[in-house]
């Protein structure tokens, strides 16, 4: 959800101040638009466990509506409208494609039990291309336990290549939007790089940002704006706006909180590393028979913050673990399963960075082993 509202907040920076999105995505002065509202309205009720009740979901959302524009929040009259008399009545088109689309992004991060129990296209009266994106859902979960991009799309390609590539966008349809956000993200290398990817829509950028936003964090994460040095090598904590309502300014940054220390897995951007490219070279693999068990592996995937006791941190990215120090990345590599469910490193690499050293990733499993014992 914070990537997704990211996204949307991004959209306006992107809108009214270029120079500081493309330095650090996020304007001081950024404002929400209703699909960066929605998410956040919303999130409490799908994670609080139980039956969702369509009654009081609308309600909450038609109240936050009805009183958005005295917020600083601008949204469409008839969204409006439908949140101050209306919610009893049928949902004008675009904000049902906004309700169903912030449902989602917030029940990313539900189990997959939970998530096979909810059927958002049903709930807010959806056609036919709401329910292909339902799968959406599974994709975010996959990506937020540490599958790769294209794992994590397996058996869903009609919701992520709905529209061929090269095809002339009439931006008409919802999947054309996902499509389009997927993409964004795919041929992205971090959370950044892939909202300057989805900036580019020329219809309705805070649907594809919002997207886009969500795609990005599940994976990478969103606590950081990282940019190569060719373009000021900025590293930014991307702090919530002032600008937002305290309510839903606290919210986020509790929600942003929670997920972070029930995180699966450890996202490169939250680690102290950065995004310019670097040339890997493989090299003898002193670590080729150390025996991997699930907990280990588990545990590397989840990592920890680097501090002065702990320099040398480790995350996940695309199937590839990353070992780095302040900044610095040093090593890659893989984890291959054995038949009896244990695991082996595989294709270790070494960055072309002068301080990289194989003796690093020893370091890492000093820490996670003396991390266990606490």
């Amino acid at each position: 959800m914070i990537g997704a509202v990211i996204g949307d907040l991004a959209a306006w920076t992107w809108e009214h101040d270029r120079q500081c999105f493309y330095d650090r995505l996020l304007s001081p002065k950024a404002q929400l638009s209703g699909y960066g509202l929605l998410p956040i309205i919303m999130y409490p009720m799908i994670h609080e466990g139980g039956c969702i009740h369509k009654h009081r979901m609308y309600k909450v959302c038609g109240k936050a509506l009805s009183h958005s524009r005295s917020m600083g929040i601008d949204i469409p009259g008839s969204w409006q409208k439908w949140g101050s008399i209306d919610y009893d009545n049928p949902i004008p088109f675009k904000l049902k494609v906004a309700l169903i689309m912030s449902a989602i992004i917030d029940s990313g991060d539900l189990p997959e039990s939970r998530q096979n129990e909810i059927d958002w296209n049903s709930f807010f009266h959806g056609g036919k291309q709401e329910f292909y994106a339902h799968t959406i859902m599974r994709i975010l979960r996959c990506l937020n336990e540490g599958s790769t991009k294209d794992e994590a799309v397996e058996n869903t390609g009609l919701v992520v290549n709905y529209y061929p590539s090269g095809f002339v966008h009439t931006w008409r349809d919802l999947l054309e939007y996902t499509t389009f956000a997927w993409r964004c993200f795919y041929y992205s290398f971090d959370f950044t790089s892939a909202l300057h990817n989805a900036a580019k829509c020329p219809a309705n950028r805070h649907l594809a940002m919002i997207l886009t936003g969500a795609f990005a964090d599940s994976m990478y994460g969103s606590h950081y704006s990282m940019t190569k040095i060719k373009f000021g090598g900025n590293y930014e904590y991307i702090k919530i706006p002032s600008t937002l309502p305290d309510n839903l300014a606290e919210l986020l940054i509790k929600v942003r909180e929670d997920v972070f220390n029930n995180r699966y897995i450890f996202k490169k951007n939250e680690a102290l590393t950065n995004v310019e490219r670097h040339t890997w070279n493989n090299i003898a693999n002193p670590y080729s028979d150390q025996v991997i068990d699930k907990t280990f592996k588990a545990m590397m995937m989840r990592a920890y913050e680097t501090d002065w006791n702990n320099q040398y941190g480790i995350y996940i990215d695309n199937g590839w673990f990353y070992v780095y120090r302040s900044h610095v990345l040093l090593m890659r590599f893989m984890l291959s399963a054995q038949h009896d469910s244990t695991f082996r490193i595989t294709n270790l690499q070494i960055s072309d960075n002068k301080h990289a050293d194989v003796k690093d990733l020893g370091e890492v499993f000093s820490t996670l082993e003396r991390l266990t014992k606490l």
